[in-house]
């Protein structure tokens, strides 16, 4: 309700250019173009848990931030408001399963929608509208995040994403020419509108397996395999149990651990963290794909890639010549943001492991971090602390909570669990 109350001054005038855009001549363009008939165009991004995330124009009137995923294959409206505040009506109504296969929820198709990002156009763009924002990604990412881009935005161009400059650009397959020369080219198999490469992961000293595994622009982790796609994928005796991220469904649990090297064509990662999900959850997918895993942000920023999915193609070059290093978790504590987006967020503790540096410091679940390094107020965000409790083991941890009406102060030492 309280959301509903900030628009309503502007809700006149939202649906009044809404109507107008409706009214004003039959656009029977379709799907995502190039304003002004340029050839290419590039889009400035930010990067907040290895997520790309860009700025969109919904409907010519409301700015929103979208996620860019390749492991999804519609648009996605992940808060129902702003289509209501537009009266965009669905078309028809949907009943999605979860990664696990056990819980529904409800959602929403309204098949002609207007979407610009920067000089790229979509028009009459099938939208799914979840009707709750069952994600809850502001929880995981300390910022609001309105809806995702899949593959309607990436399959009529080549796509460049460049991590390391936060830019993406894209360019029309015909009038592209550009060499590839110093880039490394994978087959690329677009099956169910996702894109799946295959590439050998070293799983231990004796176990070497070619893996089937989808590119996965949406994800944050390095890399995800499922024990229950081949005999070969074991959960390696060094893990840590963990929340490995969030579906429609709720929380993914699981483990992570690492493996010894993942190979993309010539290029070798060593010591990649890994999640592995829980037996159960993923199943119907595994069983569909028969993929082995996903390649998320952990691993694809540490290269520039160019995306073409008309010639089932991925190009890729290392965008550093460092060692790639892949960090988890060593405080034994999640922490995620907490109140509503318009006002200034609050962090706080959502579990804290026993046996590990946290715990043991004194920390405790629901206590809300006042500061940490001394970094407080404006100057902590999610991703800041999340970099901090993963820096490098033996670091010296600060941190300050608040407790009930009490102020306490702690400090622990980083510690690898991985």
């Amino acid at each position: 309700m309280i959301k509903k109350c900030i628009y309503y001054a502007f809700l006149t005038l939202l649906i009044l250019t809404a109507e107008i855009k409706k009214v004003s001549g039959q656009n029977l363009k379709f799907g995502f173009e190039i304003n002004d008939d340029k050839k290419s165009t590039s889009i400035p991004f930010d990067i907040n848990s290895n997520l790309i995330i860009v700025d969109v124009l919904f409907e010519g009137v409301i700015p929103l931030k979208f996620i860019v995923d390749t492991g999804v294959t519609n648009t996605v409206l992940i808060d129902k408001t702003y289509s209501d505040i537009l009266n965009i009506e669905p078309d028809r109504k949907l009943v999605l399963i979860g990664a696990a296969g056990i819980k529904e929820v409800e959602a929403y198709i309204a098949n002609k929608t207007n979407i610009k990002v920067g000089k790229i156009t979509g028009n009459n763009i099938p939208l799914l509208i979840l009707k709750e924002d069952y994600l809850n990604l502001q929880k995981n990412l300390g910022i609001k995040i309105h809806g995702i881009l899949g593959y309607d935005f990436f399959k009529n161009f080549i796509v460049k994403v460049d991590y390391r400059n936060e830019v993406m650009k894209f360019y029309l397959p015909e009038s592209f020419n550009r060499p590839m020369f110093f880039y490394r080219s994978i087959e690329m198999k677009i099956e169910q509108s996702k894109p799946y490469i295959y590439q050998k992961i070293k799983l231990n000293d004796s176990t070497e397996i070619l893996s089937k595994l989808m590119i996965d622009t949406g994800a944050s982790h390095p890399l995800m395999l499922h024990k229950n796609s081949s005999k070969d994928i074991q959960l390696p005796e060094k893990n840590v149990r963990d929340v490995l991220g969030a579906g429609i469904a709720g929380s993914i649990e699981g483990h992570a651990a690492r493996i010894p090297q993942l190979s993309l064509d010539k290029y070798i990662l060593e010591d990649v963290v890994a999640n592995y999900p829980d037996s159960g959850a993923y199943e119907d997918i595994i069983k569909i794909t028969g993929r082995n895993g996903t390649i998320g942000g952990g691993v694809l920023k540490h290269f520039k890639l160019f995306f073409d999915y008309g010639n089932d193609k991925l190009y890729i070059r290392r965008n550093s010549l460092k060692t790639a290093k892949f960090k988890h978790d060593m405080s034994g504590m999640t922490v995620v943001a907490k109140g509503e987006y318009y006002l200034e967020p609050y962090y706080e503790i959502e579990k804290v492991r026993e046996n590990t540096p946290a715990y043991d410091a004194g920390l405790r679940k629901e206590d809300k971090i006042i500061s940490l390094n001394g970094n407080s107020g404006k100057g902590l965000s999610l991703e800041l602390i999340n970099r901090k409790l993963r820096k490098k083991e033996g670091k010296k941890i600060k941190i300050k909570v608040k407790r009930g009406e009490k102020i306490l102060a702690f400090t622990f030492y980083l510690e690898a669990f991985i």
